[in-house]
């Protein structure tokens, strides 16, 4: 399980680290310029957004059945919380939100402008919304712990095979996939401020988090995912799916406005089974490949939660700047993907490994910085 849980751990910093790749190829899906889309940044902007949300929410779910084998319910409670809300107090805090349509691309943090401008304050998720969904599945999981262990039983010592992922869990994704996705099988819809629901996209982001509880006691379907009889092939055959699909999009008359019920099936059926199968070829892939830790897994493992907190504005910046005055596109890819996670560095190190906020990145254990306070030090226990 060591072994595996390094594989894990390298996949849960490897899909935020693609998150920052995501958002520099994405602004060239609708280049300011007006320019045509960039069908090299498309093809592996729709391919990494396959996979890469639902992999997360599946690495989320082993993990919390790992921890709560460990944890008491109030104890992780409070560490959930916790470590998944203060993100957003940073967010709107200290993060500046970004305008397209305004003049000034950046914004004035919101809890500034409404303290000092009485702007009216959103909430805005931007791209932590999956933090948000994932306090909801903390909070109905919890809840269900408690009041209902026989059903949390149920639910966690479900024990995977591929036959039961077949019957049960692939026909459940492809019922869910026109609800997330309702404009076809390219992109989804997620909320934009808390309080905001989509369903859709909830319920198929939920379902992920599910196989990821079962999977942690199914020790037999981990070793069939590692072997290369399956990975490789799935790999290989079902990320050709997404591709196809941007391909089919952008030759409508009408780009990727899938319409008809049976159209809308086909383009949905597609979508979904391709995120399952690309995300267990992918788990399966990197427990074969990975057997040790290393020196560069706990680098990774460290840095990437508050890259991705702290990347956006960097990413957006410097692509931005380097797009209008005329560089090379992959360059410009390049050096942006390359702000989005130096950028966060350099803030980690200089302010936040510093502090107790490295306490929520990467919990008490792991941080250099101790406190004399006995608050803190009671705190501490449930980071």
């Amino acid at each position: 399980m060591t072994d595996r849980l390094h594989s894990l751990d390298f996949l849960r910093a490897f899909a935020l680290l693609m998150g920052v790749l995501l958002h520099v190829l994405m602004l060239f899906l609708e280049p300011a310029d007006g320019s045509e889309p960039r069908l090299g940044a498309s093809i592996i902007f729709v391919w990494i957004h396959t996979w890469r949300m639902p992999l997360f929410m599946l690495l989320a779910g082993f993990f919390t059945a790992l921890s709560l084998s460990k944890r008491d319910i109030g104890n992780y409670a409070i560490n959930r919380l916790i470590r998944l809300g203060v993100p957003f107090l940073l967010l709107w805090s200290v993060i500046p939100a970004i305008d397209e349509e305004a003049t000034g691309l950046f914004k004035t943090p919101e809890l500034i402008s409404w303290l000092f401008y009485d702007v009216p304050f959103t909430l805005r998720l931007d791209h932590l919304w999956f933090l948000y969904y994932l306090l909801l599945f903390y909070v109905i999981l919890l809840l269900v712990k408690t009041v209902a262990p026989l059903i949390y039983s149920v639910i966690v010592d479900y024990k995977l095979s591929s036959s039961r992922v077949v019957i049960l869990w692939l026909p459940v994704l492809i019922l869910l996939s026109p609800l997330n996705k309702p404009t076809g099988g390219i992109f989804g819809e997620i909320p934009t401020t808390f309080g905001d629901v989509n369903f859709g996209s909830m319920l198929f982001m939920a379902a992920f988090f599910m196989i990821g509880l079962q999977i942690y006691k199914s020790e037999q379907f981990l070793e069939q995912l590692q072997e290369k009889r399956f990975w490789l092939p799935s790999l290989v055959v079902f990320s050709l799916i997404p591709i196809s699909l941007l391909g089919w999009g952008g030759v409508k008359d009408d780009p990727f406005a899938f319409s008809g019920s049976l159209e809308m099936w086909i383009v949905n059926s597609l979508s979904g089974s391709a995120a399952l199968l690309l995300v267990l070829s992918i788990v399966g892939f990197a427990m074969h490949q990975i057997s040790s830790g290393g020196q560069i897994l706990p680098w990774l493992v460290k840095l990437s939660y508050p890259i991705y907190v702290f990347h956006l504005i960097f990413v957006i910046s410097v692509s931005g700047t380097l797009m209008f005055f005329g560089f090379d596109d992959w360059l410009v890819v390049l050096l942006g993907f390359a702000s989005g996670v130096l950028g966060p560095v350099i803030i980690y190190y200089a302010i936040v490994s510093w502090t107790p906020l490295d306490w929520i990145f990467n919990g008490y254990k792991s941080s250099k910085y101790r406190s004399n306070s006995t608050l803190m030090n009671r705190l501490a226990r449930y980071l």
